[in-house]
């Protein structure tokens, strides 16, 4: 119930990405990240808009330039990520369902499902989640 979109998903990717090849002086292109990730690149430079703007990564120009996280990987949580690149929808719209006496029950659990979420991506790095991925990232 609880899916990543696209756009989520790229996120995390990018995000892991410049967690695995982390080093505070070390940009990664765009066209880096696609290439290892399989996201197309012209998505990723717009996520990576938003992961700046959230100031979780940071970016420099030039012919050796690209993004780097702003911290360390194991103090940026997949939460922050996930944040950075969601559009506002949180899950608890009703989409099209009449109004009825169970509405506001649905309503709840609906937020506590969000909530709970949240909380465990929370407690998830960046760090967590490379550790986690396939030796062939």
């Amino acid at each position: 119930m609880a899916q990543l979109g696209s756009k989520e998903e790229y996120a995390l990717l990018a995000a892991m990405d410049l967690a695995a090849n982390y080093g505070p002086e070390t940009p990664v292109s765009v066209q880096e990240i696609a290439e290892r990730t399989g996201a197309p690149a012209k998505f990723l430079s717009q996520i990576l808009l938003r992961l700046k703007d959230r100031a979780l990564v940071r970016s420099s120009q030039g012919r050796s330039g690209g993004y780097r996280l702003m911290r360390r990987p194991e103090l940026i949580s997949v939460a922050e990520v996930l944040e950075a690149v969601s559009s506002g929808e949180d899950g608890r719209r009703r989409r099209g369902l009449p109004d009825s006496p169970y509405s506001g029950a649905l309503d709840w659990l609906k937020k506590e499902m969000a909530d709970a979420r949240r909380g465990l991506l929370s407690t998830v790095t960046l760090a967590d989640f490379v550790q986690r991925a396939s030796p062939a990232a």
